[in-house]
Order: C-alpha cells, then structure tokens, then sequence
C-alpha cells in the first residue's frame, strides 16, 4: 500500500521529468530559438545609445561596428559619425535607420558577428565563381547584410578578367550572393 509520502514523491518526480522532456530543444529550430533568445537577452542588457552618448559601451559599439567592417573611429563618442555609420548598418539590416543603438541593433550587431563566422567572403566568393565562372572577379565592402526576408548575402561587383584586360572597366554587374548559395543580379 502507497503511503502519502509515497504518493507526493512520485507525483513530484512525474512534474519534474515532464518538465525536463519538454523544455529540452528537440529540433534544429529550437536551438536557434534558444540562440536567439540569448542573443537578444545580451542585446537588451545594454543601455540604448545615441548621439550625444559617451561610454565604455559607446566604445563596444564603435569597435563592434568597426569589426564587421563599418568605418568609424573608436573613441567613445557617440558623434555625427558614429551616428550616420549605424544609419547605414541599420538600413543595411533591414532596421530603422533611426541611428539609435537600441535592443534590435545591439542584436543585430552580435548576430552579424556569429554569421559572419558561419559565412565568411570567401564562401560567398566560390558560390559566385560556380555561378558566373572562374573568369570572374570579385570586389565587396566585406559587409554581410540581410535582405527584407532575413536572409543574409554579400554585395558584389562582378568583373571579366578578360574585358579588364583589355583596357575596359570589366564590370558585368552588381550581385547579392547569399549564404544558401543564390546569386543574384541586382535589378537597378
């Protein structure tokens, strides 16, 4: 016969093995869930910034900017440079370029830093190559950007070796090349 004690610990043990099969990340887009969700609680722990802004963090994000390859001084001003480079890091991530550092930024800033890891330019520059041939050169700000769609691709000019070769510009066209592996002509 089950005693109360008995009872409790088996009612206990049943919630807590429930709770554990059900909070573990069983697929691919869970794990990423749980990135994301670590990425943005970091992203969130950081003070908003703007112009007018002078920091230790205006500095992480001066230096941040700078290492995905934004150019801006790293000085602890948060000035009119700063400003118009996170405008254009904003737009270049699909963000409002309002140029205030806030939560979405401070994410999109860490997350460009682990694709950028994930994808490097030269990955972007075989998928292109496999494209459009081996007689093609390449030329990018090293910048990763992400379209409306969340997806992430470099920005290219494409240029003929040959066409360079003899005296012209070379240039064939503008392309996004994007980590999945799509080149695509920019449309003007």
């Amino acid at each position: 016969m089950l005693t109360k004690k008995t009872l409790v610990m088996l009612s206990t043990l049943t919630l807590v093995t429930t709770c554990v099969a059900f909070s573990t990340p069983t697929t691919e887009a869970a794990a990423k869930d749980t990135y994301s969700q670590k990425i943005e609680t970091k992203a969130e722990t950081r003070p908003t910034l703007r112009k007018g802004s002078h920091s230790s963090y205006v500095k992480d994000l001066q230096q941040s900017l700078k290492d995905v390859k934004y150019n801006t001084s790293v000085d602890g001003i948060f000035g009119t440079q700063t400003q118009n480079v996170v405008k254009e890091f904003q737009t270049d991530h699909s963000l409002s370029p309002d140029g205030i550092v806030g939560p979405l930024t401070w994410a999109a800033l860490d997350e460009n830093k682990v694709e950028r890891k994930q994808f490097p330019v030269s990955t972007a520059i075989t998928f292109g190559k496999k494209e459009l041939g081996d007689n093609i050169v390449f030329s990018t700000d090293d910048r990763l950007r992400k379209d409306n769609n969340d997806k992430v691709y470099y920005r290219f000019v494409a240029k003929n070796k040959d066409w360079m070769d003899q005296g012209g510009s070379g240039t064939i066209g503008w392309y996004h090349i994007y980590k999945s592996g799509d080149v695509i002509e920019e449309s003007n």
